[in-house]
């Protein structure tokens, strides 16, 4: 699957070509239509291509949801997702919002999510057995493997409230940007984020860093017209210092630690292979791997990837790295004071290679977000 051009612009959907059309949803004059003002209908669209968005992206467009109706005055909501399971990825009826599994209600008709996705879903309808925060609301969601799939959809972060209703009808303008590792939304006029959170796409991107983007929506017995009025992406000159690029990832997703919005490991993983190990550290643990080296002998990292957040009280993405750290060395307080802020180091001592993340050492280590992968040879 080849990779499109950095900028793709649709001022309207009269004549346009180079996405896909799945489920209910149709081109409605020069509307892009999600789903139509029905009960029980989910649609899907997406470029044919694949995108570059692990080293950051921007997305910009239109929306308008109206000729509400059924329960609660209209339902469900629409979704912008990255993916990595195929152009013709549909999710689940109701609040599954076209991307995620559906509730127990919907489970005959349509028993799929999209895995390996995020979702930024623009949710109008409180489900209060899925612990709906309002029923205007907007939540970072994700799916890791297909046998992984749960409902509800797990929720990296969400707002409580709107400024304003998502379904008033009006036409509203959404904004979504991914520097990594940031994730951040803004609507209409609004100069700061609705939301803005730390989210690691290293697990729905394939090896380039690409995925598919596009839109879900669905209704169940409450229903509006899901409507796309313009859209605009691009890549270019959005990326941060940190790359968010996917390997042979062998951590499973649905061990990550609850209340986090990086993907922080329950523990770490060490395991043995023909030439050494394979390495899953968790951001949050201090020393948290050690590797038996009586002899002292040479451990070679290759293959290092993954986010880390060492200070999540910081503003974008300043208390974030990958695994070669961010700045110059990190100084007095810090694990290593001669290395970087956030990058991977190690210190050898009594037979043991001990590996970490570069934070400052104390309380507010358990508070740190993500993991590094990487394998270890010994030479």
């Amino acid at each position: 699957m080849g990779v499109a051009p950095s900028a793709i612009r649709f001022q309207d959907f009269a004549a346009s070509q180079g996405f896909s059309l799945v489920g209910d949803a149709a081109i409605s004059g020069k509307i892009l239509r999600l789903t139509p003002a029905k009960n029980a209908r989910r649609g899907a669209v997406r470029l044919r291509e694949k995108q570059p968005v692990g080293s950051g992206f921007e997305t910009t467009f239109q929306f308008q949801l109206t000729e509400q109706g059924g329960l609660a005055g209209g339902a469900d909501g629409f979704a912008f997702v990255i993916q990595n399971s195929g152009p013709e990825a549909l999710g689940g009826l109701g609040s599954a919002g076209g991307f995620a599994f559906p509730d127990p209600m919907y489970r005959s008709r349509s028993n799929t999510a999209i895995p390996w996705s995020v979702a930024i879903f623009f949710d109008t309808f409180q489900n209060k057995n899925e612990k709906d925060p309002s029923d205007n609301y907007i939540a970072f969601c994700t799916y890791g493997g297909p046998r992984k799939q749960n409902w509800p959809a797990p929720r990296l972060a969400f707002t409580r409230n709107l400024p304003f209703q998502l379904k008033d009808k009006k036409v509203h303008t959404a904004r979504i940007r991914f520097q990594p590792p940031v994730l951040s939304v803004l609507l209409d006029e609004s100069a700061a984020p609705v939301l803005a959170a730390a989210v690691d796409l290293s697990t729905v991107v394939d090896p380039r860093g690409s995925a598919w983007v596009g839109f879900t929506a669905s209704t169940g017995w409450g229903h509006q017209n899901h409507d796309i009025l313009n859209w605009s992406f691009e890549h270019e000159e959005v990326s941060s210092n940190i790359s968010v690029v996917s390997s042979q990832i062998t951590f499973v997703g649905s061990t990550c630690l609850a209340g986090r919005s990086l993907c922080t490991s329950e523990r770490a993983i060490v395991e043995a292979n023909g030439k050494g190990y394979h390495v899953v550290l968790p951001a949050n643990l201090e020393w948290g791997v050690k590797i038996p080296n009586p002899s002292g002998q040479p451990l070679v990292v290759g293959n290092a990837h993954g986010i880390v957040c060492w200070d999540v009280k910081a503003q974008g993405s300043d208390g974030c790295s990958g695994p070669s750290g961010k700045g110059a060395n990190a100084g007095v307080g810090f694990l290593a004071a001669d290395a970087p802020e956030g990058s991977l180091i190690r210190k050898t001592r009594e037979g043991v290679t001990w590996f970490s993340v570069n934070a400052r050492s104390g309380a507010g280590f358990k508070d740190s977000e993500g993991f590094f992968e990487f394998d270890l040879e010994i030479k």
